[in-house]
């Protein structure tokens, strides 16, 4: 049993959450992890494998157009993990109240 102080301080630690990352409060609330969409994991996995092959390709061909178009690929697939793309969608029933 928490005494009243730590009580208090929960509710003041909870209101934070949900003021701070409303997505991740929800998560507690149902007990489980946040929802996450497996699309934006399966694109970011098939940027980092195009890229491979296009180097790859480039490199056994000795076409440096390829290896510098898996560069670029290779740029955009590090900005697709840094942004986290499709990492997290959010559920169409849940709305910001609460």
């Amino acid at each position: 049993m928490l005494s009243r102080r730590e009580r208090e301080e929960l509710e003041r630690i909870g209101g934070k959450l949900r003021d701070d990352d409303p997505e991740l409060a929800r998560a507690f609330g149902r007990g489980g992890p946040p929802r996450r969409w497996a699309g934006g994991r399966v694109m970011r996995r098939g940027l980092d494998m195009f890229a491979g092959v296009l180097i790859v390709l480039g490199l056994v061909t000795l076409n440096f157009g390829l290896v510098l178009l898996a560069a670029i690929v290779l740029v955009v697939a590090a900005f697709a993990h840094v942004q986290g793309w499709g990492g997290s969608a959010k559920p169409a029933d849940d709305n910001d109240a609460g």
